[in-house]
């Protein structure tokens, strides 16, 4: 029996299995990949923080707040941005090297922009290696840490809850044979579910496993319609895309059609520098409305773009571009989940004994749209806070963030039909429809397609079936929740409804029916 079961080997794992061996918890980390494979490693951008005398948490809640468009809870964004700058430091501490201006222990901190920021607050490292950076740093100092115990390859089936609160997991080791591990404490920090679709910056890995183990375990489940799309992926046939970070925008880079005409400036008052659901939205309704597959990103006045962004760089050569000298082809791909699994501020989620941080929960700290760059800084904060509460005695939620008007709900566990009929759902059809269906913009007729589609069944039992079987639940999910949601709000954008309305200010929460319940939000929150 362990004190604290880990599952990911994400930033937000790895932050909270470091603070609990620090606390003399014993504890385990289950990943079903290595140990340094998470998604984290594949952020360039960098982490946000008020980390100077011009800067500050307020300014910094301002942004995350503007760019949650309404839906994000305000105390879970106070404690990211007033937590934040100390956990980074904590994060130098550990031994990560960020980029600095000039040389020697005196030298600042580099500090970029990105889109939906009002100054540079970005750190960076590599130029655009942050989180493999991040990755390396939290990966050498868990394996230094001998109270934390490490299985990799191995894949998490299912919760185990006895009496209404977790006690562990089953999982499958990369043999495939079945076992169990039992913990006080089960922490989700699985990552999203960029796998629904065809298009993603996510690695395979990412296919829902956290949120739909919640979901067949009777956990709530809220904003899970809120898919954030990347704007700038390269355009090139490789899986996951290479990310063309907001950062190049914010060292000057500037969007083009395919006339060569620059046209973020008539789209939002930050020009290129718009939030990225505003981003997204404009290049597809320019794919659509023109019939190409993608546009171009001109960074050609960049100087010094091989050491500023080497991975960038570096991925181009590798597609046969030069970003000094060409234009680089770009269209949206699915990059991160706004929602999943229900927490209070501490990450404690609706059953006692589960907690949940990074991409896999819904803290309320993203709301309808996330702010570029805040996502390493949510697992770098909300992993620790779960062993602090630990700590205090906590085991169970409280009416907190989230789940303020929501502990109260009556949740079913979601449980697949066994008598499921049509045709056999694949991984590649799965990714269609959601990308034809349920992608950057959606309507009512396109997302009653899809739900018709997802309820196929699906094959298997090894881990490729298991992986499948929790995107289409996490799927069916997201189009039960984007029907419902008559409203366009954030990265949820209704053709057939273009306007946000106040009547649907709140989450809706999956609880195991076709008809997810809404919680309005309080008063209090922003519009």
């Amino acid at each position: 029996m362990f004190d604290l079961l880990v599952l990911g080997s994400g930033v937000a794992g790895l932050s909270a299995a470091i603070r609990a061996a620090r606390a003399g918890l014993s504890t385990l980390v289950l990943t079903k990949g290595e140990l340094s494979s998470s998604t984290t490693q594949y952020a360039q951008g960098g982490v946000a923080a008020a980390l100077t005398a011009s800067d500050s948490p307020g300014l910094h809640f301002a942004d995350t707040v503007a760019a949650g468009a309404g839906l994000c809870d305000p105390d879970a964004v106070r404690v990211l941005v007033s937590e934040g700058p100390d956990r980074v430091r904590d994060l130098m501490a550990l031994g990560a090297v960020f980029d600095r201006t000039g040389d020697g222990e005196a030298a600042a901190l580099a500090l970029a922009r990105e889109g939906g920021h009002s100054l540079a607050r970005i750190v960076h490292a590599g130029g655009d290696a942050t989180g493999a950076e991040i990755e390396r740093a939290l990966v050498a100092s868990v394996r230094a840490l001998d109270p934390i115990e490490v299985r990799e390859r191995c894949f998490t089936a299912d919760l185990l809850v006895e009496s209404g609160g977790c006690v562990g997991v089953t999982a499958l080791d990369p043999d495939g044979a079945r076992f169990e591990v039992r913990a006080r404490h089960t922490v989700l920090a699985t990552g999203g579910a960029g796998q629904m679709f065809a298009v993603t910056t996510n690695p395979a890995l990412s296919t829902g496993d956290g949120i739909a183990m919640s979901m067949r375990a009777g956990a709530a489940v809220a904003d899970i319609e809120f898919v954030q799309f990347h704007p700038t992926a390269l355009h090139h046939p490789v899986m996951p895309r290479p990310l063309l970070s907001e950062a190049l925008r914010g060292d000057g880079a500037v969007l083009r059609d395919e006339r060569g005409v620059a046209f973020m400036a008539g789209e939002h008052s930050l020009g290129d520098l718009a939030p990225r659901d505003v981003v997204s939205r404009a290049i597809t309704r320019r794919l659509l409305d023109r019939g190409v597959d993608h546009l171009w990103l001109d960074a050609t006045v960049i100087d010094g773009f091989p050491s500023r962004f080497p991975t960038i760089w570096n991925a181009c050569r590798v597609a046969g571009l030069d970003p000094t000298r060409e234009w680089l082809p770009v269209a949206p791909a699915a990059h991160y989940l706004c929602g999943g699994v229900a927490t209070d501020l501490d990450g404690a989620t609706t059953i006692p004994g589960l907690w949940a941080c990074g991409e896999v929960a819904c803290s309320g700290v993203h709301g309808a749209n996330r702010l570029g760059s805040n996502s390493l800084l949510d697992g770098l904060v909300f992993g620790p806070r779960i062993v602090d509460a630990i700590e205090r005695g906590k085991s169970g939620p409280a009416e907190t963030g989230v789940l303020r008007g929501l502990l109260g709900l009556a949740i079913s566990p979601t449980v697949a039909d066994p008598d499921a009929s049509g045709e056999m759902l694949t991984l590649d059809a799965l990714q269609q429809v959601m990308t034809v269906d349920a992608g950057v913009l959606r309507d009512a007729g396109r997302l009653e397609l899809a739900a018709r589609a997802l309820v196929g069944p699906v094959a298997g039992d090894d881990i490729a079936g298991w992986e499948l079987g929790n995107l289409v639940m996490v799927a069916g999910a997201l189009v039960r929740a984007a029907l419902a949601r008559r409203e366009s709000r954030g990265t949820h954008t209704r053709q057939d409804h273009p306007d946000p309305t106040n009547a649907l200010l709140g989450r809706f929460v999956h609880n195991g029916s076709d008809d997810p319940d809404l919680v309005m939000l309080p008063a209090e929150v922003p519009a």
